[in-house]
């Protein structure tokens, strides 16, 4: 069934929008706390070096944890809570004056800069904005700490923060790959038990096709038994207004029959059943209005059809003839007296749009979102005198679906217009 292949998908598509939102926030979260803990990690290392005058303190016993060279970064399993963390550390300093002279320079922790190189590397975090941050050079990455003094003088101290930077990118690629599998395995998960997720769905789906399937047929015996009775009556007595009254509303509930076998037979139809070939757009429309021709004119309306003369379509001519079929009974119906339907069609090198208008003064602010729903209609004073039954436009729906032709519904200059595109032919 086309339906329930649709809410199935549906079905699956929701969850994995949801457990994207759920694995990206966390994933995102858990990334950025990193990257927030390696980043006050570098910080607060550079913060001990300025704290020392540019110099990395040791730690000098051991077992001393109140020594004056024990590092001052929090944490018990920290990085830095071992004896041979100063000797890890990569890093240069220099101090400048007040009128930002270089006074000395410490390049002794770090083998990737010369002293002239650290100069000219210290000039552009001088030139920075911010006190703390990050530079690249080649592929190795650092980060440096300005630090002004009362008297004018300045330290600033660049680490090398590339390995801190590396095991953040790897923890990040593998994070992603984690969430991706899981996003992967959860889908797979969900799309091998949505069938039983859904089950309740298909199972009251299927008794409604099935009660409006017998239900139709047991009601076309006694519809036929009225309606041949009322005929033997008006070819006994003549036809009066009892007999007219009884064959309509036969007529009107045989419509209404077929219009729910139709609707329930377009919801189980396959595409491989049709027969898509190309069409003759203007024969399809004009052999449809002329059926209408009748009807329009008994209401004071008029009916117009404009379409290119050649204009081919890829698509089903029953299918797309109920359709516009379908169209033409709504406008017919909700079209303004003395207004004016017009069916045409525009086409492109890609695709063919057909198109049905009709005025309607009445229809601003309506919500035609909800046109093709099931058993909806507009007008829900359930006015005699427009005949219907909130079906028309539903079976337009699963036709669509079905031909794979997007239905589209607009209002504009008291106008309202229906349109359906299919694929040049």
């Amino acid at each position: 069934m086309n339906l329930i292949k649709r809410l199935r998908r549906q079905f699956i598509l929701l969850a994995t929008v949801a457990v994207l939102i759920i694995v990206i926030g966390a994933l995102g979260l858990i990334n950025t706390l990193g990257y927030a803990a390696m980043r006050s990690h570098v910080i607060d290392t550079m913060t001990a070096i300025t704290q020392n005058g540019g110099t990395l303190p040791s730690r000098i016993h051991e077992n001393d944890t109140t020594s004056a060279g024990w590092l001052p970064i929090p944490g018990a399993n920290s990085p830095a809570d071992t004896p041979e963390f100063a000797y890890q550390t990569r890093y240069f300093s220099i101090h400048l004056d007040s009128e930002n002279r270089m006074t000395s320079v410490n390049v002794k922790n770090i083998v990737a800069f010369s002293e002239d190189q650290a100069i000219a590397f210290s000039k552009t975090a001088l030139q920075s904005p911010s006190a703390t941050g990050f530079m690249q050079k080649n592929k190795a990455r650092y980060g440096f700490m300005k630090t002004e003094y009362p008297d004018g003088s300045k330290l600033i101290v660049v680490m090398d923060c590339t390995r801190d930077f590396a095991d953040f990118h790897t923890f990040l690629s593998y994070s992603i790959w984690f969430g991706f599998f899981c996003i992967l395995l959860y889908v797979a998960i969900f799309a091998f038990l949505s069938n039983k997720a859904i089950a309740p769905f298909v199972h009251n789906l299927e008794a409604q096709k099935r009660f409006i399937t017998n239900a139709s047929h047991e009601l076309k015996t006694p519809l036929a038994i009225i309606s041949v009775n009322a005929e033997a009556i008006e070819m006994m007595n003549g036809k009066n207004d009892w007999t007219e009254g009884i064959l309509k509303q036969v007529r009107h509930l045989s419509n209404l029959i077929n219009h729910l076998i139709l609707l329930s037979k377009a919801s189980e139809m396959s595409r491989l059943q049709l027969k898509i070939e190309p069409l003759d757009v203007k024969k399809l429309l004009s052999a449809a209005a002329s059926e209408f021709d009748l009807l329009v004119k008994d209401g004071g309306k008029k009916l117009a059809v404009s379409c290119p003369e050649g204009l081919k379509g890829m698509s089903d001519w029953k299918c797309m003839n109920e359709l516009i079929h379908i169209f033409l009974d709504n406008a017919v119906k909700y079209c303004d007296k003395g207004g004016t339907i017009s069916v045409s069609a525009a086409g492109t090198k890609k695709n063919v749009t057909v198109s049905v208008t009709n005025d309607y003064k009445e229809g601003e602010g309506v919500d035609y979102s909800r046109f093709f729903e099931r058993f909806y209609r507009n007008d829900e004073s359930h006015n005699s005198e427009k005949a219907g039954y909130g079906i028309g436009l539903s079976i337009a729906g699963e036709l669509s679906s079905l031909l794979q032709a997007p239905l589209s519904v607009s209002y504009k200059d008291g106008k309202i217009t229906f349109s359906i595109t299919m694929k040049a032919g």
